[in-house]
């Protein structure tokens, strides 16, 4: 086929989004697609009785895709120009994406504009070769034709044998004969095609349902849809063009499209299973419901207002994208892989993220974001995120944040690890490890709670949850457990080293002066100070006992607080928000902490400041309920132990202290299922220890459990300590061990020197992950890492579910001398230092 230069663009159709409201042609007086006119939803035009087409244009019309004048009149009979055609083709085959065009002949005022740029987008559309787009003219139907047969992907299957075929247009010759074919648009009954003649308004909206049907399904009535006992395919696209829908049991073979028709209505999907994209511009507050279905892509934009996700049962999204304002939330054994809060979502647009999440991107700028509870496996803050703002709860998690902007971090929630690759970073409460980036420089600084300290300066606090041993962690809040829990990137910079068990800084010590409480942290760095504590979780009715290198004031307090600001300091023990107490340097001293605490939840910030009026860091210790309140399960850790060790423990925590009911029957109201994707509990496995560490229960097995994890806790097994209170059963979601990389030569080494050309070779104790052999600053998601392969810095390797023990290997010879790295997602990383030859 020829190309033809002056509409319509050949090639593939690029599917986008749902097409906005568009004004009619001034010239006609016809409000082709205007949502917001007066006549929306009459759909008994005055001049269609009778009319060939009258039926499909009510149904049409029904459907809030066409419209007719003021005066309830539709035209039929009217010529359609090429914009009033690009404006229903968006309406109907729901395109809202918009590109930017260069006709000379299209004002952005005009009613046209925004259809013109979705037509562009979509790829379906070009002007002529003196840069004009005539929207005024009209259609003709061999222009149709070829619009039709690219949206659809049509294929000829020979000329169509019309008596006029000699008057079709190179161009459009094919796209005529298919759209014959599937009898969208047919000849007259002389066996003429009059490829010239104009397009009636009767005649597009024929066209257009002909190809609707071949196109997908529309569902636009409330009601629920799908059989209930068994699974039906449904071919092609799906739209869902009113609220209240709901579709059960289907498996759509294309593309699932919530239109803005559902406006701020519910949508239900229970267990369908989308093979395409699903777009969303449409719902409300009360939201789109995802029960048991599998979603490979989705993408939110809806325009108007904030729109609900929320995902539950056995829900799987692999990749959610989001343009606009929305609330997303995920329940009981429901994930989302991947989320991307793109740069299309305006300035100060709101996103709520509740639940359990893999990896969130966020690439938009000056948005806010509220985690209120739940579990981020991995936060990833782009360089053009810059002021944005992620405000963290109490009951929210993030394993491991990657912060390449000037962004905030707010809230109490706790951040496991944090990444600064860039200048202006601001929290409110310090992670509990904090790395620079590789490249960045030395000096540079984060601002915690109000103060300005370098980065390189930070020693991480004791962990507020007490757990069994150090290394790495994750795991959730909320008594729902976490989600799947390995590290996917163990960030950039900073001690690499994976630290013996117990060790809370990576194994990395600096020198020291042995002195009193130099074991709980404390530590007199000249610029900066330190404050040891001697335990982070203590009931309401105890005492914190700290330390301190400088002698001054020892303040608790349970909200946020200048500690560099005397008069906030005052203000503070005045209002009873803060306590203090003298301190003198290296010397045990109690702060009640009970002067101000009062429940379980709150972490309290201790610190110390100097006869100097210098402040040292804060430490976070959480408060936990005292005697006389109920027992409530907090959720579950799993910490890696590290490297070296590779010892893995669980800790199941509560919301106080905590003794076994039966010490002798404690291990047997334990259970485990490992291996299969679904629970099947049986008993622990024997050598597997268990014991109970202030408030929490500490599973240690014998051998590390494996890929597929889930621990039960039955009802009874834990009592408060003054016996009134028992535990509830708890169960965890599944959870996944860290995979751990060995050398084959260097069994005992994490990290090794080799010259470039060197073989490096290598086993892994779980199958079926994916390694890659790049730079050690490499950081970021998937396609960050193929990104580094394709240009040529590195290597990937998928190794096979059975792959647990074989040896692989990464050939050298092509690479640049470098500290390069070997690393899964969620896999610890090896180490290796490329020196030239």
């Amino acid at each position: 086929m020829k190309k033809w230069g002056s509409l319509f663009l050949t090639g593939a159709l690029l599917f986008s989004s749902m097409a906005t409201a568009v004004q009619a042609a001034p010239a006609t007086n016809v409000l082709i697609d205007n949502e917001t006119s007066s006549s929306f939803a009459q759909h008994s035009f005055q001049d269609v009785n009778g009319n060939w087409a009258q039926e499909v244009i009510k149904k049409w019309a029904d459907r809030g895709i066409v419209q007719g004048n003021e005066q309830n009149m539709f035209l039929p009979q009217g010529k359609v120009t090429r914009a009033e055609w690009v404006a229903m083709i968006n309406r109907i085959f729901q395109y809202e994406q918009v590109g930017n065009y260069t006709f000379t002949d299209v004002s952005l005022s005009s009613w046209y504009a925004q259809d013109v740029a979705k037509g562009v987008q979509a790829g379906y559309i070009q002007g002529y070769t003196d840069g004009s787009f005539n929207p005024v003219g009209t259609l003709t139907r061999q222009e149709a034709a070829l619009t039709i047969s690219r949206i659809l992907n049509l294929q000829s299957n020979g000329e169509a044998s019309f008596t006029d075929h000699m008057d079709i247009q190179d161009w459009s010759k094919e796209a005529v004969s298919a759209a014959a074919d599937k009898k969208i648009i047919i000849g007259y009954s002389n066996g003429s095609f009059l490829p010239n003649k104009a397009i009636t308004r009767a005649e597009a909206v024929q066209i257009l349902d002909r190809a609707f049907s071949t196109y997908g399904s529309w569902y636009g009535q409330e009601g629920t849809y799908g059989s209930e006992e068994s699974r039906e395919e449904i071919s092609g696209n799906v739209v869902i063009g009113a609220s209240g829908v709901t579709l059960q049991n289907m498996d759509i073979t294309g593309d699932l499209i919530i239109s803005k028709a559902v406006g701020d209505g519910d949508v239900f999907l229970k267990n369908v299973t989308v093979q395409g994209k699903t777009y969303v511009y449409g719902g409300g507050e009360n939201s789109v419901h995802l029960e048991d279905s599998v979603l490979l892509t989705v993408i939110v934009n809806k325009q108007d207002g904030t729109v609900r996700l929320v995902a539950t049962g056995k829900t799987e999204v692999h990749e959610m994208t989001i343009q606009t304002s929305s609330n997303i939330e995920t329940n009981e054994n429901a994930k989302i892989d991947k989320l991307t809060l793109s740069e299309a979502l305006p300035e100060k647009s709101r996103v709520y993220l509740k639940g359990n999440f893999e990896t969130v991107d966020v690439v938009a700028k000056s948005i806010n974001i509220q985690i209120p509870s739940g579990t981020v496996n991995q936060l990833n803050l782009a360089d053009s995120a810059e002021n944005t703002a992620i405000e963290i709860s109490q009951e929210a998690k993030v394993i491991t944040a990657i912060l390449n902007s000037a962004v905030k971090l707010l809230g109490t929630g706790t951040i496991e690890q944090a990444t600064v690759n860039a200048m202006g970073v601001t929290m409110e409460k310090a992670p509990n490890k904090l790395n620079l980036g590789s490249g960045m420089p030395a000096d540079t600084s984060v601002q915690i709670d109000g103060v300005s300290k370098p980065v390189t300066s930070f020693i991480a606090p004791v962990t507020t949850v007490p757990a069994a041993n150090g290394g790495s962690s994750s795991g959730s809040s909320g008594t729902g457990g976490g989600t799947n829990p390995s590290n996917p990137y163990p960030g950039t910079g900073g001690s690499t080293n994976p630290g013996d068990p117990g060790s809370s800084n990576g194994g990395v010590t600096p020198p020291i002066t042995p002195l009193p409480g130099r074991e709980y942290g404390s530590y007199d760095g000249g610029s900066y100070y330190f404050v040891g504590v001697e335990s982070d979780a203590i009931t309401v009715t105890d005492a914190v006992y700290i330390y301190s290198p400088r002698s001054g004031y020892a303040y608790v307090s349970k909200s946020s607080i200048n500690e560099n600001d005397p008069v906030l300091l005052e203000e503070a023990i005045n209002q009873k928000t803060a306590y203090r107490v003298k301190i003198e340097a290296n010397t045990r001293t109690a702060l009640p902490v009970g002067e101000i605490a009062s429940e379980f939840s709150s972490y309290y910030k201790v610190f110390v400041v100097d006869n100097e009026n210098r402040a040292s860091y804060i430490k976070n210790i959480m408060v936990l309920d005292g005697l006389g309140k109920e027992l409530k399960s907090q959720g579950m850790i799993l910490s890696s132990g590290g490297w070296l060790s590779n010892q893995e423990s669980y800790l199941v925590y509560f919301n106080t202290l905590i003794k076994a009911v039966d010490p002798n029957t404690l291990r047997n109201s334990i259970e485990i299922s490992t291996g299969t994707q679904q629970p099947n509990y049986r008993p622990l496995n024997e050598g597997d220890q268990v014991e109970i560490v202030n408030n929490g229960i500490v599973i240690t097995p014998k051998q590390n459990y494996g890929k597929s994890t889930y621990i039960r806790v039955n009802a009874d097994a834990v009592e408060t300590l003054d016996g009134l209170f028992r535990n509830k059963l708890y169960t965890s979601t599944q959870y996944k061990s860290f995979t751990r990389p060995e050398f084959i030569e260097y069994p005992d080494k994490w990290e090794i020197t080799v010259p470039v050309g060197t073989v490096i070779k290598f086993k892994a104790n779980y199958g079926g992950d994916t390694f890659y052999f790049v730079y050690k600053d490499t950081f970021g998601t998937s396609s960050d890492y193929d990104k580094e392969v394709t240009d040529g810095h590195g290597y990937k390797l998928e190794i096979p579910e059975d792959g647990a023990g074989m040896t692989f290997e990464f050939d050298t010879k092509d690479l640049q001398p470098g500290e390069y790295k070997i690393d899964g997602f969620g896999a610890m990383p090896l180490d290796v230092n490329l020196t030239a030859n």
